[in-house]
């Protein structure tokens, strides 16, 4: 019996992983696409605030703070918080699997494929969905502050938040790669 509940382990570790492997691969994807998306209302704020800098009426001030081609962009990096907000809770969801896949195996110490144990599993999962929690929420405050920012250096910080991933980095694609190594030779 504890065999079969091995293998039901590894067959659905194996399952786990590869959609993992597919959502960090969207995370990066989604990544780029909000990068350019931050870049263009950056650069469209940019022009925006250069031009109010000329402008005497106030109405026309209030106009040219949001130009209407600023719009497209935030709805698309809505779209790209969602994707964010999607694979995080995924990854949450799947460390609640690998928890009670644990359970059913019955020993967290057992070796899968090369020398992973399922706690090994279970802290990087964690690792991972602490990982994008922490950095969806770093997106989530850019894409609403980056719009209104009132001057060049607030959307230069705001940018730049987005270029660089505080959590969500070198390191977790190092990760990945570790556990692609440990997957690799599946016996």
């Amino acid at each position: 019996m504890q065999d079969s509940n091995v293998q039901t382990c590894k067959d659905r570790l194996d399952i786990i992983i590869s959609q993992e492997k597919s959502n960090f691969s969207k995370w990066q994807l989604a990544q780029k696409r909000g990068l350019a998306i931050c870049t263009s209302i950056e650069s469209i704020k940019t022009r925006a605030l250069e031009s109010r800098e000329s402008s005497r009426n106030l109405k026309e001030k209030e106009e040219i703070l949001y130009p209407k081609d600023l719009t497209q962009h935030i709805e698309k990096l809505n779209i790209i918080l969602t994707i964010f907000k999607d694979i995080t809770k995924h990854a949450e969801e799947s460390l609640r699997q690998l928890i009670k896949l644990g359970k059913l195996v019955g020993n967290m110490d057992k070796n899968f494929y090369q020398s992973w144990p399922m706690s090994q599993y279970i802290n990087f999962f964690d690792q991972l969905y602490s990982s994008y929690n922490k950095e969806n929420k770093i997106k989530q405050r850019v894409a609403c502050e980056l719009p209104h920012c009132m001057n060049r250096s607030d959307l230069i910080r705001c940018t730049t938040a987005w270029e660089y991933p505080q959590y969500i980095d070198e390191w977790t694609s190092l990760m990945f790669a570790f556990l692609e190594e440990e997957n690799k030779n599946k016996t």
